[in-house]
């Protein structure tokens, strides 16, 4: 039973590794590093669209997410279909803007998805991208860049739901630009959600 239990903790922090030395680096510096690696497993639901149907197609990696405080760059990936598996393919490139997502820069909410720790399955480049994310507070600035524009935007919310009360919170629609940044919290489980909510605040072209 000892070797049992000692056996799966090597295998957790094996997997987890990743995301708990960004928060030990960020705890002791103030600052982390941006991981090439990013966890897949339990996502939001996929509710309100025709699953299996094709995503309007849109340039991939057409905007980029930059999140100066948690070191945070990477491309946002549009599913290419409306499944479960589109979109867990999506995070495998970047992080995934949810499929019925508000545009960019257009009024309504966008809702961002990546992970914070690893699925021993996944092979994607961004395993641990958003294991820093609980780490944001209110009037933290992120960026998007895309299509000549850069799109600044600033936080009013972090909160830590169950995943039901995320799915239904964030199926409402704000009538301002609002971008969501989602992740499951705490690093290694699924069990709840952290939610960061934003709003645009000002966009210049580049």
């Amino acid at each position: 039973m000892i070797n049992f239990f000692a056996i799966s903790l090597a295998v957790y922090f094996l997997m987890n590794g990743g995301a708990y030395w960004r928060i030990l680096r960020y705890n002791l510096f103030l600052h982390t590093f941006a991981s090439d690696e990013l966890k897949t497993g339990e996502i939001l639901e996929v509710t309100g669209i025709s699953a299996g149907s094709a995503v309007q197609p849109v340039s991939a990696h057409e905007f980029t997410l930059s999140i100066p405080k948690i070191e945070v760059n990477a491309p946002i990936v549009v599913p290419r279909e409306i499944t479960k598996q589109g979109i867990l393919a999506s995070l495998e490139e970047g992080v995934g803007l949810y499929p019925g997502s508000a545009g960019i820069g257009t009024p309504g909410r966008a809702v961002v998805l990546g992970h914070s720790s690893r699925a021993s399955w996944y092979r994607g480049e961004y395993a641990y991208i958003f294991a820093l994310l609980h780490k944001l507070e209110e009037y933290d600035t992120f960026y998007v860049t895309g299509g000549g524009k850069k799109y600044t935007y600033q936080i009013f919310a972090n909160k830590i739901m169950t995943p039901q009360e995320a799915n239904a919170f964030l199926a409402t629609t704000p009538s301002d630009s609002e971008i969501d940044l989602v992740t499951c919290y705490p690093v290694g489980s699924a069990s709840k959600r952290t939610v960061i909510q934003a709003k645009l605040i000002s966009v210049e072209n580049i």
